[in-house]
């Protein structure tokens, strides 16, 4: 009888203690796999927001997202050298717990842009900020704060970004070299 008391209990406090989950969460990628996915990852200050056109939730993802316009400061993809200027979709903490919290403008954020979903399937035409992206406000982490380290994805993605480049150049010019050779 005993040891059915205590075994009743020891199962009391694990049920009491286990944590909490949520409904909807998502395993945020590392830097390589970001990179890969975005569309557009940069750095850049919030210029305007426009608000949606339609709160209609079966509308197109332009018509019900705002539209975060930002002034590009750095780019590491998908932002073209001469425009220096990007849109991007975002919930601003609307419809869900997958949306990313509102940006504010005149903050800088170091943003991973990924394709929209539309009728289950991405598209290329249109770029979007959720909490399953790595995009994070450029400010100082706190010590208790665990969201992502902006000063440490840009480190990696400089290094990404140059071990690509070394790679392609060795690259090219290994080819030349060998075509050099047979002519």
């Amino acid at each position: 009888m005993k040891q059915m008391i205590l075994v009743a209990l020891i199962v009391g406090i694990f049920a009491l203690s286990a944590t909490t989950t949520l409904a909807c969460s998502c395993a945020m990628p590392d830097v390589p796999e970001a990179l890969n996915r975005a569309n557009a990852v940069f750095i850049g200050e919030v210029a305007e927001i426009i608000e949606p056109l339609t709160s209609d939730e079966k509308a197109l993802p332009p018509g019900r997202f705002f539209t975060i316009k930002f002034k590009v400061e750095k780019s590491w993809k998908g932002v073209a050298i001469a425009s220096r200027e990007i849109s991007v979709l975002s919930a601003q903490g609307r419809y869900g717990c997958f949306a990313y919290p509102p940006v504010s403008k005149g903050e800088r954020y170091l943003v991973y842009a990924e394709p929209a979903y539309v009728d289950g399937g991405s598209s290329e035409d249109w770029s979007i900020i959720t909490n399953c992206t790595r995009t994070s406000p450029m400010r100082l982490k706190l010590w208790y704060e665990a969201d992502i380290d902006p000063y440490e994805d840009m480190k990696k993605l400089d290094d990404l970004l140059m071990l690509s480049y070394r790679f392609e150049f060795k690259w090219s010019w290994g080819i030349k070299q060998g075509s050099k050779a047979e002519d």
